[in-house]
């Protein structure tokens, strides 16, 4: 039993329903009683029943938001009902199962029966004549052709010209030609005979013997024209006169499904009527898809549906399924599931994937014009779903790039790519494509067994490939030019719906395919995307759809043109966003990060002493979010501390060694923007002010010596005469810097310290004792956060190295009475952090982050997003 369900009445409105599905019968009744007699106050629950074999679905022009609108027909056609229900797909996908299962084994035509009127009698007695022409009965042909002649004369039909009745006329056997002009005549002529000619052919169906079945649908095909002339336009209800023209193509169906030795005949006879009229070929696609969802999307009957669509084959069927099945892709928004085949439109995908592969054979005319359209499907479909959806896939992408191969006229260069191309799609241990999924239940996708990254990572390796082959595949530039742009137009229609089950591949096609242009209507767009995933990210802490984004921009930094309004505030966008995510999200905004510095060094004038002023000038139009965001942060960027705000919100990113590098390349970008200032070769060897920051960090969490020497190499220093890191931390010339640089300094270096490898402990307990014996004024404001992380590493570590540095800044801090007396409190050092804008490096943790202040960040973040695209 199926309910809240909604039934739409012309006349009463809209009443609510329940509906139950039985082995044999589908009951409808109102959950109220209703007014059975105007005026005398009857009322009653109203209960149709109605036999399960006679219903069937009802196509439905009633659009709604979430895709809830359905239709059923019952008794042939004449009675048809619509509804509304959240359980639409729950209430369909039952009746298709339990008449499968009632019918399937044994499943017969079943006679389409009528009340016999007065002006079916031409129709009715046309059939007769016409079947029993093709009899191999002389007399019952005799007895036909005399019939067909009498009705022709009384109902005054211009074909009796051709008929002229007589005892002895001999009719031949067979009169297949002569029968089939007579039809085609009498359908021009009289097309309001149209719906009874065809009803009566489709109930005397079962009657005809095998052999005459394929004659009889060559005398049946020229009255399919009139459906549309007679039966669609004349009735004044249009959704009635669809429902009729439906409820005969799906009797037509029916036929090609029980009687499969019919192919012949349907693909000469029938189907090019069918496919003249761009309207019916509407309704007879709809009309296959139904019968194909009603046996199932993995049955053997697809087999046999699929022929038909193949059968007809032409550019404008192949255009229809290729367009429907990306609409349905895109309609699974209406009703949004984490997975793909949760969706309640998964079955029609399937069944429509199935046509697209059917059709992908030897097809160069397909290929050409639908590329964009199935590399779209590729990428949205690809390691989705189980086995036999992924092979479907891996098949229309092979397919489509073999027709590609021996149907287009390319040169030997491209023709071997594109073939080395097609080898590595085939390849079984390829990235691109997963044939096997290793699932948890039943139809489960690649993303509930796999770490989601690994999917993205798969969509961007194929769309890498595919990418490539529309350069190669395409005899001209122009049409290369016109695939792209076709393919990012699908892409961006799909990207910008709200869907977590197809959004995030999307946007991993988008960032790859718009490397080649980017503006900022699209910026715009992407940005609101992202602005949606934060806030998505913040409530249920599923980040598949940020990481995407944020990946997809970082890419689109790379052409993103000087003149963007976006450029420099990006910037803002990318230190939020570090600041914002778990250390397992670091990466993929540090590399957002990363692209953003690379795009704004390569604007004129933004570089050296200027990238400063410039970016703190474009945070005006972005304080109302970005300063709560610093105090919530405990980081303030200003004029003076730019450099050192930057490495405290690096500083977390160097604590892990999966991190470390992206935070190293960050931190070099920085460097190589900050020491870009034209200056004479000797006095580089001397770090300024504003990379001073940078190289300490550098030199202090590199672990490996090539990762402080790859600084000193970007900041144009020798490092040849570089030994160990403590030689490196002496070229810092620790008089000439600042106390308050020197605290700042060495506040950043203890974050995480507990946290850090032994080594890198080694390195900064080392810096403290040389801070402590040069410049004892600063070390006393670091006295009151080391008993702690001394305590630590003389309790816990195995390290020599680490337990000599330790002892050696005890018996340092020992010596002196000053540093003794500070030992005791960190209220000095708070207050000065505080004092300087860096309050939040006294938690000496990137973790402490209190779940109150975290929520506020993820608003204030989804805000300053709000205020860069205003």
């Amino acid at each position: 039993m199926f309910q809240p369900i909604t039934r739409l009445s012309k006349s009463k409105g809209k009443v609510e329903v329940v509906i139950k599905v039985g082995s044999q019968f589908v009951q409808v009744a109102t959950t109220k009683k209703q007014e059975v007699l105007s005026g005398f106050r009857l009322s009653t629950t109203v209960n149709d029943i109605f036999r399960l074999g006679d219903v069937e679905e009802a196509t439905t022009s009633l659009q709604s938001e979430d895709d809830s609108s359905f239709g059923l027909r019952a008794d042939g056609g004449k009675i048809v009902m619509y509804f509304t229900s959240p359980k639409k797909a729950d209430v369909l996908q039952t009746i298709r199962s339990a008449k499968n299962k009632h019918g399937k084994e044994n499943r017969t035509y079943k006679p389409f029966e009528r009340l016999m009127r007065p002006q079916d009698v031409p129709g009715t007695l046309l059939n007769l004549a016409f079947t029993n022409l093709l009899s191999s009965d002389r007399s019952l042909r005799l007895a036909s052709y005399n019939l067909l002649g009498a009705l022709c004369r009384a109902f005054k039909f211009s074909a009796d010209a051709r008929l002229s009745c007589a005892k002895d006329i001999s009719v031949p056997i067979d009169p297949t030609k002569f029968v089939a002009e007579i039809s085609s005549i009498l359908a021009a002529e009289q097309p309001q005979l149209t719906s009874d000619f065809l009803t009566e052919f489709f109930v005397g169906w079962e009657s005809f013997p095998d052999e005459q079945k394929p004659l009889s649908l060559a005398y049946m095909s020229p009255w399919l024209a009139g459906l549309r002339t007679n039966v669609l336009t004349t009735e004044q209800d249009s959704e009635k006169g669809r429902e009729k023209v439906a409820t005969l193509l799906r009797k037509l169906i029916d036929l090609i499904v029980l009687d499969q030795h019919l192919s012949y005949a349907l693909q000469h006879f029938v189907l090019p009527s069918i496919t003249d009229d761009e309207l019916l070929l509407d309704i007879f696609l709809d009309e296959l898809i139904k019968t194909a969802l009603s046996y199932g999307a993995h049955e053997d009957s697809l087999d046999i549906i699929s022929p038909v669509i193949v059968g007809i084959g032409t550019a404008s069927i192949r255009g229809r399924i290729f367009s429907r099945l990306r609409k349905t892709l895109n309609r699974s928004s209406l009703r949004p599931t984490r997975y793909l085949h949760d969706s309640p439109v998964w079955a029609e995908i399937c069944v429509l994937l199935q046509f697209c592969v059917a059709l992908s054979f030897d097809s160069g005319v397909q290929s050409r014009l639908f590329l964009p359209e199935i590399f779209h499907i590729v990428t949205m479909l690809a390691n989705t779903g189980d086995n036999n959806v992924r092979s479907l896939v891996y098949k229309l992408l092979v397919n489509s790039i073999h027709s590609v191969c021996t149907a287009f006229n390319l040169d030997e260069a491209k023709l071997t790519k594109l073939k080395a191309d097609l080898d590595l799609l085939c390849e079984p241990r390829g990235e691109a494509f997963s044939l096997t999924s290793t699932t948890m239940r039943d139809g489960a996708s690649v993303s509930t067994a796999h770490d989601s990254n690994a999917t993205l990572a798969a969509t961007e390796s194929l769309t890498v490939v595919l990418f490539d082959i529309c350069s190669t595949a395409a005899p001209s530039v122009d049409l290369a030019n016109s695939w792209r742009s076709r393919w990012m137009s699908l892409v961006a229609s799909t990207a910008f719906q709200i869907n977590p089950a197809v959004q995030p591949r999307a946007f991993a096609v988008m960032g790859y395919l718009a490397r080649e242009e980017v503006d900022d209507d699209l910026l715009y767009q992407v940005l609101v995307a992202l602005r949606n995933s934060i806030g998505q990210f913040g409530e249920d802490g599923n980040s598949e759809m940020l990481v995407s984004i944020v990946t997809s921009l970082s890419k689109m930094m790379i052409k993103l043109p000087s003149s963007s309004r976006y450029g420099l505030q990006l910037f803002w966008l990318a230190i939020s966003l570090v600041r914002l995510v778990p250390i397992g999200l670091f990466n993929c905004t540090a590399q957002f990060l990363e692209a953003v510095l690379t795009n704004i060094g390569a604007m004129n004038g933004a570089t050296g002493e200027k990238i400063v002023s410039l970016l703190l000038q474009s945070r005006a139009q972005l304080e109302e979010a970005a300063l709560p965001l610093d105090d919530a942060y405990g980081i303030h960027f200003d004029f003076e501390n730019f450099h050192f705000a930057v490495c405290a919100c690096l500083v977390r990113g160097l604590t892990d060694t999966s991190t470390r590098p992206a935070a190293m390349r960050v931190l070099s970008s920085f460097f190589e923007i900050v020491n870009s200032t034209p200056t004479p070769r000797s006095s580089k060897d001397d770090p300024t002010t504003d990379s001073l920051p940078y190289l300490a960090l550098i030199s202090a969490r590199g672990v490996l010596h090539e990762d402080y020497r790859d600084g000193l190499w970007i900041a144009g220093i020798n490092a040849e005469g570089v030994g160990d890191t403590t030689a490196f931390n002496s070229r810092l010339k620790m008089e000439s810097v600042r106390d308050t640089d020197l605290l700042l300094i060495s506040a950043i270096e203890l974050v995480d310290f507990q946290y850090l490898e032994e080594r890198v402990q080694v390195r900064s307990l080392q810096w403290l004792n040389d801070i402590a014996l040069q410049r004892p004024l600063v070390f006393e404001q670091l006295c009151g956060a080391l008993p702690p992380l001394i305590e630590d590493v003389l309790l816990h570590s195995q390290d020599s190295s680490a337990l000599k540095a330790a002892n050696t800044l005890l018996r340092t801090i020992s010596s002196n009475i000053s540093f003794q007396d500070k030992m005791a409190s960190t209220d000095m050092l708070i207050d000065k952090l505080h004092n300087m804008g860096f309050a939040g490096l006294s938690r000496f943790s990137s973790q402490d982050l209190r779940e109150d202040i975290r929520q506020a960040c993820f608003n204030l973040t989804e805000r300053l997003i709000e205020l860069i695209i205003i």
